[in-house]
C-alpha cells in the first residue's frame, strides 16, 4: 500500500483557534484491538514519529480532500447502545478477526458530529456530514490488504444522531445493543460514563433542562437518560427495517452468532474459539474474569418508566419475529 497517508489517522480536533484543526497520529501497524479507540491512540503516542516536536495537523477541508483518494472499507455496520449492555465486549470479539477494523467510540467522530454543532454554529450540517464521512473513510483505510469489514461502535448519546447517520448511510445495517435498565443503572453508579453525569454532555441533546436535572440524584438522572434512549429505540424499531436489536440477557455469544449470520461474516473456527474464550472476561479489562452480583428484584419508583419502556421494546421485537 503506497498511499502517503497509510498508517496515519485523524484522531482529535483542536478547537483552540478560530479555525478547527485536525490532529493526526501515526499508528504504524497497530490494529484497533483495545476496548476503546482512545486506548489504542494512547499507545500509539509513544511511537517515535509522534514524539517529534512538530505535530501533524491539517484543516478539516484537508480531511475531505485526503479521504477522496485513500483506499478504504465502507462501513459494514454501526453499533448503537444504551451503555453497559455488552456493546464493548461485542466490539472486542469482532476485533479478534484480522479482517475486521473496529472503531470503538472514537472521540474524533463525537467531536465532528456533536461538538462542532455546539461550538461552531456557523458550520452547517452539510459540511459536518462531509467531515464525518471523510473521517470514517480514513479511519477505515486499507492498510494490509486483508481488511474486509468496518464496524463503528458509537457513543451511547449518538442515538440522537440516528436520523443523520441513516441519511448518510441508508443501506448500512444498524445494530442496537440494550439491557434491562436497572442493571445498566447499577453499573453506571459503580463507574459512571460521561452521559451519566448531568451537564457533561449538553443537556439539550437529551431534551433536558440543566437546572431541572441538577436537582436529581445520580441514579435518578441515569434513569431519565435511559428513558430517552429507550424511547428512541422503540421509535426506530417501528420504522427502520435495517435496524437490528440485541438484548444483553440473550448472552453475548448468542447475539454475536446472530450478527455473524445477519452480515454473512466468514469467521474461521480458530477465531471463533478465541471469541468464546474472550467472552468470559471483562469487556474493559481483558485479563479479568467477568462476574456480577445478582441485582435486587425490587424496582424503585424512579426506574419504573425505563423498565416499562424496556418491556415495550421487547414486546415490539417479539411481534416482529412472530
Amino acid at each position: 500500500m503506497n498511499h502517503p497517508l497509510i498508517n496515519y489517522i485523524p484522531f482529535r480536533l483542536d478547537f483552540a483557534s478560530d479555525e478547527i484543526l485536525c490532529k493526526w497520529l501515526f499508528i504504524e501497524n497497530k490494529k484497533f484491538t483495545e476496548p476503546f479507540f482512545q486506548e489504542t491512540t494512547g499507545f500509539c503516542k509513544g511511537f517515535e514519529e509522534n514524539r517529534k516536536p512538530i505535530k501533524s495537523v491539517s484543516t478539516l477541508e484537508n480531511l475531505i480532500e485526503f479521504s477522496e483518494t485513500i483506499p478504504t472499507i465502507a462501513p459494514t455496520a454501526f453499533i448503537f447502545h444504551v451503555s453497559r449492555c455488552g456493546s464493548t465486549l461485542l466490539a472486542q470479539l469482532l476485533s479478534l478477526d484480522s479482517q475486521h477494523i473496529v472503531l470503538a467510540e472514537a472521540p474524533i467522530l463525537d467531536e465532528i458530529i456533536r461538538e462542532i454543532s455546539f461550538n461552531k454554529p456557523n458550520i452547517n450540517d452539510s459540511k459536518i456530514n462531509q467531515y464525518f464521512k471523510a473521517a470514517i473513510k480514513i479511519l477505515g483505510q486499507i492498510r494490509t490488504g486483508n481488511e474486509s469489514h468496518l464496524f463503528i461502535k458509537l457513543d451511547s448519546w449518538h442515538i440522537f444522531y440516528y436520523q443523520k447517520l441513516r441519511e448518510l448511510y441508508p443501506n448500512t445495517p444498524f445494530l442496537f445493543s440494550y439491557r434491562q435498565p436497572n442493571e445498566v443503572i447499577r453499573s453506571q453508579i459503580n463507574q459512571s460514563g460521561m452521559h451519566a453525569a448531568p451537564g457533561v454532555i449538553q443537556p439539550a441533546l437529551f431534551g433536558f433542562d440543566l437546572f431541572e436535572i441538577l436537582k436529581l440524584s445520580r441514579p435518578e438522572y441515569i434513569a431519565k437518560v435511559l428513558e430517552v434512549y429507550f424511547e428512541k429505540f422503540i421509535e426506530i424499531q417501528k420504522t427502520d427495517k435495517n435496524a437490528h436489536f440485541y438484548d444483553y440477557k440473550e448472552g453475548i455469544l448468542t447475539n454475536l452468532e446472530k450478527i455473524i449470520a445477519l452480515l454473512n461474516l466468514q469467521i474461521d473456527t480458530n477465531t471463533k474459539e478465541k471469541m468464546k474464550i474472550r467472552s468470559q472476561f471483562h469487556s474493559k479489562m481483558p485479563n479479568t474474569v467477568f462476574s456480577e452480583a445478582q441485582i435486587e428484584k425490587t424496582i424503585p419508583k424512579y426506574q419504573q418508566k425505563a423498565m416499562n419502556l424496556y418491556a415495550i421494546l421487547n414486546e415490539n421485537i417479539l411481534k416482529n419475529i412472530t
